[in-house]
């Protein structure tokens, strides 16, 4: 027995410290184990993230009648995702717990709560934990239960209070230097300062993060998902990749669900954004912390299958996870809806697609986190436009946009291939290679790889003839072959082959080398019809800057009155038919593209005079006027 009290004495002051795996080799003696000793390994287990291997623990411990026993089997259940039982457990023990295991009991019971959806019940739960606790007068216990607040105030948007509580926990925490504690808040202020976008602030967080002597799984994950948010939010690509492998590796064998599920979408979605849909399935599925997809990662399949082009595959991963998003997680089931918004238009579901997208916008508006989902309204370009010329959705979609100051264009990424380029030269010039821009110093570089994407195999003579007709033949083939030498320092070597023979070669891109064009995407959507996606595409004229070049000219004048036409079209069968208010959105998108044509602009105020806003009306005469002056 003396032993057994020894040794129960020398694991729980480990415990105490953080020292997990010594109280794990000390416990599995063969020796026959007191509850305590139960209660002690369990919680070893569970502080190192290894919920699998502390459920019998935990659970002999709760049956054999040891109450912190009890009360930790509820958090592992809480911890596992098993908010219902943990639910009922915790309501069942309540009642025979006092002191500090009460006042611990409210607080898992009230996160199972907030995590489960119930946030106004959960939290209210907390508070009462944390009214108890200060009463106690223990910094470290009340620091423990501040940290969960702010937690919860960062999750409905109380960033404010939540950081006040955060600071707080922090100053209660260091006066008593426990690791553990002292850690978590510095992850909570680190997780608000990236919110705020206080980027030094948040990279010194981290840092210290970094000195807190923690040598656990567990809290090496949760340091990875912290590093690897701020190398996403800072633009370090590379970085964030290599913290998400590394962060995959560590979770696989916790059974953590936030963290299982966290890396999961994130990494998943990186793969699908990189053009490996197979590995973004995989890893999905790999690390999902239960053998059916919780509803945030049955969501992201479903944004994944929209990526495929597997419509209905997605509109069905979309609507379950929505059902089931519902006062849960609103972050995810924003971002769900907007998915399903797309998908539903691309399927021809048009009605049905503007009811989601109204409620989506609606949400948005309403969010204080508006701007995290600016990559997604960045991918769904064509879906905003889209509503730009809908009258029921426009209202919502323009008050978006102007709150988020967006947008960019952001094209489908391709797998298989061995380099992906996207050229955007709609009113900019721009060269992406595999999702990083690349500095190009001569202006002829994005107007070569343009013209080599819409005219293959073109010899030298043809190509100077087409972009560089003023130019003296010498200096024509000298500039020709600057832009040569660049694309290919760039580039690689492979970017542009020639073939055929010596004297004559003709040029091409390379073998294995997958352009995105936004001018070509341009011409297959007017070819089409598609006038939402003609002017997701169009930002400005074609590379307005090369006025040297013929052919750039040609183009430039193509795309630009191949768009109006199909404006101007639309337009009139609108007036035509009395939907004078898509006729006022028309005049808009067509002025867009020509700004300078006076029929429309006098159209624009006769429209905006029966059916515009009094402040619209007033703006379309002012600039209606400048034009006239």
């Amino acid at each position: 027995m003396k032993i057994h009290e020894a040794r129960h004495i020398i694991a729980a002051d480990a415990l105490e410290v953080g020292q997990y795996t010594t109280v794990i080799t000390l416990l599995n003696d063969p020796l026959p184990l007191a509850a305590v000793e139960w209660r002690l390994l369990g919680l070893a287990y569970l502080r190192s993230g290894q919920l699998l291997e502390a459920e019998t623990p935990l659970l002999r411990a709760s049956t054999l009648g040891d109450p912190e026993g009890q009360v930790e089997y509820g958090n592992l259940l809480r911890a596992s995702g098993k908010f219902d039982d943990a639910l009922k457990h915790f309501e069942g023990i309540s009642p025979s717990l006092t002191g500090e295991l009460q006042l611990r009991c409210l607080r898992w019971w009230g996160t199972a709560e907030f995590q489960q959806g119930l946030t106004g019940a959960g939290l209210a739960r907390c508070e009462r934990a944390w009214y108890g606790y200060l009463a106690m007068g223990d910094d470290v216990l009340t620091g423990k239960i501040t940290q969960t607040l702010a937690q919860m105030h960062l999750m409905i948007g109380n960033r404010k209070r939540a950081k006040y509580l955060y600071e707080e926990s922090l100053s209660l925490i260091t006066q008593n230097h426990n690791n553990q504690t002292r850690a978590t808040a510095l992850r909570g202020l680190t997780a608000i300062q990236l919110e705020e976008k206080d980027y030094s602030e948040a990279e010194k967080s981290i840092k210290a993060l970094r000195d807190v002597p923690l040598d656990s799984d567990i809290d090496k994950a949760k340091l990875l998902t912290l590093e690897a948010e701020y190398f996403n939010l800072v633009g370090q690509n590379l970085y964030y990749n290599e913290a998400l492998e590394e962060l995959r590796l560590v979770v696989h064998d916790l059974q953590d669900y936030e963290l299982r599920s966290w890396t999961a979408i994130r990494l998943a979605d990186l793969y699908s954004l990189q053009g490996k849909h197979s590995k973004a399935l995989e890893v999905l599925h790999d690390l999902s912390p239960t053998p059916e997809l919780p509803p945030a990662l049955l969501a992201t399949r479903g944004i994944l299958m929209r990526r495929r082009g597997h419509l209905s595959l997605a509109v069905q991963d979309l609507q379950a996870a929505i059902d089931e998003l519902r006062g849960k997680d609103a972050r995810m089931l924003l971002r769900s809806q907007l998915h399903l918004s797309d998908a539903l238009r691309r399927s021809g579901q048009e009605d049905e697609s503007g009811r989601v997208l109204r409620e989506a916008l609606t949400l948005l508006m309403q969010d204080r986190q508006r701007g995290s989902y600016k990559p997604d309204l960045e991918e769904l370009r064509e879906l905003t436009q889209h509503a730009m010329l809908d009258p029921e959705s426009a209202p919502y979609m323009e008050a978006v946009l102007d709150q988020l100051a967006i947008l960019t264009n952001t094209q489908p990424i391709y797998e298989d291939t061995l380099m992906h380029l996207q050229v955007f030269t709609l009113g900019r010039a721009v060269v992406m290679k595999d999702g990083e821009e690349v500095a190009l110093t001569l202006q002829g570089s994005a107007l070569t790889l343009a013209y080599l994407t819409l005219h293959p195999n073109r010899t030298r003579a043809e190509i100077q003839a087409d972009l560089y007709p003023d130019k003296e033949p010498e200096t024509g083939a000298s500039y020709f072959r600057s832009v040569f030498r660049e694309l290919r320092q760039k580039f690689g070597q492979h970017i542009l082959i020639m073939e055929g023979p010596h004297k004559q070669p003709r040029y091409r891109m390379g073998r294995g080398v997958h352009v995105d064009l936004d001018a070509k995407e341009l011409q297959e959507a007017l070819r089409r019809g598609e006038v939402a996606r003609a002017l997701a595409l169009y930002r400005g004229p074609f590379l307005q800057h090369m006025d040297e070049s013929e052919w750039a000219n040609a183009l430039r004048d193509e795309l630009g009155t191949g768009l109006g036409l199909e404006l101007r079209g639309r337009l009139n069968r609108a007036v035509a038919a009395g939907d004078l208010k898509r006729g006022l959105l028309l005049c808009n998108q067509y002025l867009r593209v020509d700004p300078h044509e006076q029929e429309i602009l006098e159209l624009r105020v006769e429209l905006a005079r029966k059916v515009g806003a009094p402040h619209e009306l007033a703006r379309y005469m002012v600039e209606l006027q400048r034009f006239l002056n």
